[in-house]
């Protein structure tokens, strides 16, 4: 249960965020606000700091009007801070976020008497990677080497885009938000400036210290409410949570728009697995593979794993073609077949278990060969 005197903040800052914006009191909006503080409330905490049930879910369903935004920030806020949380409101929408972060936060932040900060929390993708940068000016640079002097080109006008972002955000005009250039950026310019997950070494970079991503998650650090939309958030837990956004034990999560969250999760989370077009990809791959060492040779590094890849590609698409017909068995007269709680048929899990020993030496030895041919 909440302590007495977190009930009495809460209903505080609702009587001074009603006065200040000059609002008229909903009974819905009160009934929000206890149902949420009720909700954390019931969060009990371990002495490790973590949570020890699965309480603390709050579900509400509320009319245009009603003054959700207001209710969840004002419910959640004070419980966030005194637990030394973060507040992360979670939306769907670009016009929702806009809305937050420019309309309903600053106006809190202004009117209640609870001092706190907020920040804006984006994937990697939107921001600069000064290494990909130096790296595409250096490109450019032997490209543009061998080109007419009085030719105006298309890698031209990239050096001059290139040249004025490092200018800019060197001298600090620019935080390397590519949201906040001053022109619109188009996505083939800007996809060789900026870096995946993978692609980033992170303190091993040399430019580290003044990376654009880093610096914008310093900033989320001091900040007691982060704003992010639910695609960060779902790529944020896939990577085991804590990669881009706080660590989940230490957030308190609003999912505002959270009818849009079920389909989302599925885009970030399943698995889709197409019969015919694995066995065709696989009886491709074996006559690639033959193609690659008849012109190429037998490379000394790859030699043991290409000599097993014929067997472990035809164990693959003999165990591909089970799949189907146990699939159709499981589905009878149905149009689609749901495992309660994600749980396979026995029989079927086995199956793709079986699949998973043949496929592990593919994989890595495709990654292999993909990294000697980039070298």
């Amino acid at each position: 249960m909440l302590q007495k005197e977190t009930k009495e903040r809460i209903q505080s800052l609702y009587r001074e965020a009603i006065k200040a914006l000059d609002l008229r009191p909903r009974y819905g909006q009160r009934v929000m606000i206890a149902e949420i503080a009720k909700a954390l409330g019931a969060i009990h905490e371990g002495e490790k700091d973590e949570r020890d049930n699965d309480a603390g879910i709050a579900v509400v369903e509320a009319g245009t009007g009603t003054g959700k935004t207001l209710a969840y920030l004002i419910a959640s806020l004070p419980v966030a801070i005194e637990r030394e949380r973060k507040l992360l409101v979670s939306t769907a929408t670009v016009a929702l976020q806009e809305q937050i972060l420019d309309k309903d936060l600053p106006a809190l932040k202004k009117h209640l008497s609870l001092p706190f900060n907020f920040a804006l929390a984006k994937g990697r993708g939107r921001y600069l990677c000064l290494a990909k940068l130096d790296k595409a000016l250096q490109q450019l640079s032997g490209i543009l080497s061998t080109v007419d002097l009085f030719e105006q080109t298309p890698e031209e006008q990239d050096r001059e885009l290139y040249e004025k972002m490092l200018v800019k955000y060197g001298s600090g005009d620019w935080d390397g938000d590519r949201d906040r250039w001053d022109d619109e950026i188009e996505h083939k310019q800007w996809s060789h400036l900026t870096a995946t997950h993978r692609e980033c070494s992170n303190r091993r970079c040399p430019h580290f210290q003044n990376c654009a991503f880093y610096k914008a998650r310093s900033a989320m650090e001091d900040a007691d409410v982060i704003v992010a939309n639910h695609d960060l958030v779902l790529a944020d837990l896939s990577l085991g949570g804590g990669a881009i956004l706080p660590a989940p034990e230490k957030t308190i999560y609003v999912f505002d728009e959270g009818h849009h969250l079920a389909d989302k999760a599925l885009n970030h989370f399943r698995l889709e697995f197409g019969v015919r077009s694995t066995r065709q990809w696989l009886k491709q791959l074996e006559k690639v593979i033959e193609q690659f060492i008849a012109d190429a040779g037998m490379p000394v590094g790859l030699m043991h794993s290409l000599q097993e890849m014929p067997a472990n590609l035809q164990a693959l698409s003999q165990s591909a073609s089970l799949v189907w017909p146990l699939v159709m068995d499981l589905m009878q007269d149905k149009d689609r077949q749901r495992f309660e709680f994600g749980v396979l048929p026995e029989s079927l899990r086995e199956l793709l278990q079986t699949m998973k020993a043949p496929l592990q030496p593919v994989v890595h030895c495709l990654d292999k060969m993909s990294d000697m041919l980039q070298k």
